[in-house]
């Protein structure tokens, strides 16, 4: 049968409400898209970008219920946590609710019905996932708008949306953590550079004394440092040090401490007089929270005399024809106390063949694969059956190469520092 004129023209004008309607339906679409790109583009702060997102879905789509959850990634321990952090239109009690429990196991856009009743209110839950991961949940119900199909026109595009939203924030938080590392690696490596900087340039070798010195940095910036000083033609200062803890405040401490002693090694006469004022300026720079433990010998080529103060520092160890001694008269570690409580004075008479260890303790802390330590006891070992007529420098090689064969398969849990001097014969009266 031949269609009427009034039908073909009831057909004609349904077919052009439906094509203007899907038309202001793109320009919609193409106009929400195009103001947050805009703004994502613009790097609004994230409250910002949410604010538009509920703008849109409130005026724009006639959303009249919304509820976003956003995993809280401030949080370090293994459970997800999250926040809400857009609610529109809804109860206040959602916001309790717990996500990992109720909207985890959605991983599709999906309706929402009568078995969820904490989630009355809404009808449709829009997981976000982002590389395998959900970043975000969007509820929203109470649509209102009857020109356009929920399903069909609304649903898929707030889905779009959310995800770039979300995306996008999750994004500035990347960039944001990965600043933050770059700042962090940056001071880290400032540190280092800084701690590097504390070490002396070269060692010295002549008819009284050879000095080596090893120095093997953790992945973390620690606070080790060791040093000498020619008082005169005679007189030899060695001294080594090590910061309680890491990092950059480590690094500065000691860097402080390191020029303190600077200024202050030859305008005093004893060693205890040096040690009471080092413990004031690292108490001053510290403010208890940290301490240096710190040994400093002095020794006089013409008396053969080594003098010593050992402030709470791995006992550096005396070899002399096989036999060892641990140096361990002092007081405790620099910044312990403000007033030291006692104070003492080492004295040893340096024979011919006579070498010094000095060693901070990522030595004695080694671990090896059985998590024993190598201990002071196997240092004085090492000392026993190595130091002989041995060279500074090859000692000190003899002493890594023992570490690492200790420690195999692990990486060392802190710098390790070594400071070896040998007292030359002719020096000694042989």
């Amino acid at each position: 049968m031949m269609q009427s004129q009034e039908e073909k023209a009831r057909r004609e004008a349904d077919l052009t409400d439906r094509v203007i309607a899907e038309i202001r339906l793109k320009e919609l679409q193409l106009h929400i898209l195009l103001e947050i790109t805009k703004a994502i583009n613009q790097n609004q702060k994230t409250h910002q970008l949410l604010s538009n997102y509920e703008r849109v879905l409130s005026d724009e789509l006639k959303i009249g219920s919304i509820a976003l959850f956003m995993l809280d990634t401030g949080k370090t321990d293994d459970a997800k946590r999250w926040r809400c952090a857009l609610l529109h239109g809804a109860d206040s009690s959602i916001r309790s609710i717990d996500v990992n429990t109720l909207l985890q196991p959605y991983k599709y856009v999906t309706a929402l019905n009568d078995a969820d009743p904490v989630l009355a209110g809404f009808s449709t839950v829009i997981p976000v996932i982002h590389k395998d991961q959900p970043l975000a949940y969007a509820l929203i119900g109470d649509y209102s708008n009857e020109e356009l199909n929920y399903n069909d026109d609304i649903l898929p595009f707030v889905q779009i949306i959310t995800n770039l939203i979300m995306v996008a924030i999750e994004n500035k938080r990347f960039y944001k953590d990965q600043m933050k590392q770059a700042g962090v690696k940056m001071e880290m490596d400032l540190a280092a550079k800084m701690q590097t900087m504390l070490f002396p340039v070269q060692m010295i070798a002549n008819e009284n004394w050879e000095l080596a010195a090893t120095y093997l940095p953790h992945q973390e910036v620690g606070g080790d440092y060791y040093d000498y000083f020619l008082l005169n033609e005679n007189e030899l200062v060695l001294c080594i040090a090590d910061v309680s803890g890491k990092g950059v405040s480590a690094a500065l401490l000691m860097s402080n401490f390191q020029a303190n002693l600077h200024a202050l090694i030859k305008h005093f006469t004893t060693l205890q007089a040096l040690a009471v004022e080092l413990n004031e300026c690292v108490t001053n720079s510290a403010k208890g929270e940290k301490f240096i433990t710190f040994f400093i010998a002095k020794y006089h080529s013409q008396t053969h005399e080594l003098t010593y103060i050992n402030a709470g520092h791995p006992p550096p160890v005396i070899e002399c024809n096989g036999k060892t001694e641990l140096l361990q008269e002092g007081t405790t570690g620099l910044g312990m106390f403000d007033k030291l409580p006692f104070i003492n004075t080492g004295f040893k008479k340096i024979e011919p063949n006579t070498t010094l260890l000095l060693y901070t303790d990522g030595v004695a802390d080694a671990e090896n694969v059985d998590k024993q330590q190598f201990g002071i006891e196997r240092v004085q070992e090492f000392m026993q059956n190595n130091a002989g007529n041995v060279s500074s420098e090859r000692l000190n090689e003899k002493l890594m190469q023992t570490l690492q064969e200790f420690n195999t398969r692990f990486a060392f849990n802190d710098d390790l520092s070594s400071l070896v001097c040998r007292f030359m014969p002719a020096a000694v009266g042989e």
